[in-house]
């Protein structure tokens, strides 16, 4: 169907096509399914197929292009070849630092000027107040994998506010099951259910699977590196293998499998467990030390010294190893 001046004028074979206004699917000849409302709209069409223009030179430029919809004055005007593309506003194409003219699977929904304001990409990560999929220009990104970007320059880049009552602001969760949270309680900011920990690596930089959970580890003079990355403050560490140790950096926790720099995280300071080695005793409030074999031993008085790296909460056993060590709860306070 066809009402306006030159409205699908140049038509062969193309079936089941509607066009209304002056010049709408003009150029169209073997197309079939499309919808042209407005001036101009898909002006310059002539093989892509089920495309829904509604606005005046809205889809003008597009060819080839198929399955795309536009809607608003001049939406996608711009646009040649690219195909599955939602437009919703006058954003033309190529406009505010983004440029689709060509390619498919984008959804934008733009503002009167034509500025981008939500831009889908064709990797299905939703971008607000940017065009960059990343961390390197101000924005929010959430990735289709879940994964979330938020970039600012020079100001706080997430504000938490509760509004009413005091409680937590921020919750951790894996498995679906609570881990800890940032609670807030008059002026009082807390962690809970968390301990500080660091990164750090053995000296040849190797993964050794044969260090367990609560190992105690000693701090080394060597740093750690990262390619090109600067770093003032971590050290390298080794399981402690001194009684006593007063260079006890805190203990082992896992590995780090984000990336490949086989890099250990180390719990220094709160709530964790550490390993007591078979045939040891110790009771809740016991301050430890090293054993010297990677495991800790009460350190036999009550005063905190620079050996001390943690204090007994409980005698409960959370986990016993094949060589009879075990694990029990304690504050860690190695730092």
């Amino acid at each position: 169907m066809a009402v306006g001046h030159s409205a699908l004028y140049y038509n062969t074979d193309g079936d089941f096509n509607t066009a209304v206004g002056r010049n709408a699917l003009l150029s169209n000849t073997t197309a079939s399914y499309n919808t042209a409302v407005g001036y101009q709209a898909a002006y310059n069409n002539t093989t892509g197929n089920v495309n829904v223009f509604v606005g005046r030179k809205s889809g003008e430029a597009n060819t080839t292009g198929a399955a795309n919809t536009y809607i608003g004055d001049s939406a996608g005007v711009s646009m040649t070849t690219g195909s599955n593309n939602t437009i919703l506003g006058r954003f033309s194409g190529n406009a505010g630092g983004l440029d689709i003219r060509t390619s498919s699977n984008n959804i934008v929904l733009s503002d009167g000027d034509g500025n981008p304001r939500v831009y889908v990409n064709s990797s299905g990560s939703v971008l607000i107040g940017t065009t960059t999929d990343g961390t390197t220009a101000d924005g929010f990104v959430a990735r289709q994998s879940a994964e979330t970007l938020i970039t600012r320059t020079s100001n706080a880049p997430l504000l938490l506010n509760r509004a009413g009552t005091d409680g937590s602001i921020l919750q951790f969760r894996a498995q679906n099951v609570l881990e800890g949270y940032i609670n807030v309680s008059g002026t009082t900011v807390s962690l809970v259910g968390g301990h500080l920990s660091r990164l750090s690596r053995l000296t040849n930089d190797s993964k050794d699977i044969s260090i367990v959970k609560g190992t105690v580890m000693t701090n080394l003079d060597e740093m750690v590196e990262w390619g090109d990355e600067d770093n003032e403050q971590l050290n390298k560490m080794a399981v402690s293998s001194v009684e006593g140790d007063a260079n006890v950096a805190g203990v082992f926790v896992n590995w780090d499998e984000d990336d490949d720099w086989n890099d250990m995280n180390v719990a220094m300071t709160g709530d964790m467990v550490i390993r007591i080695a078979s045939g040891t005793t110790v009771a809740r409030g016991d301050l430890l030390m090293s054993a010297g074999d990677g495991t800790a031993k009460p350190q036999g008085d009550d005063i905190v010294r620079s050996k001390t790296i943690a204090k007994v909460t409980s005698i409960n056993v959370s986990h016993t190893y094949d060589d009879g060590s075990y694990l029990v709860p304690c504050v860690l306070m190695a730092c």
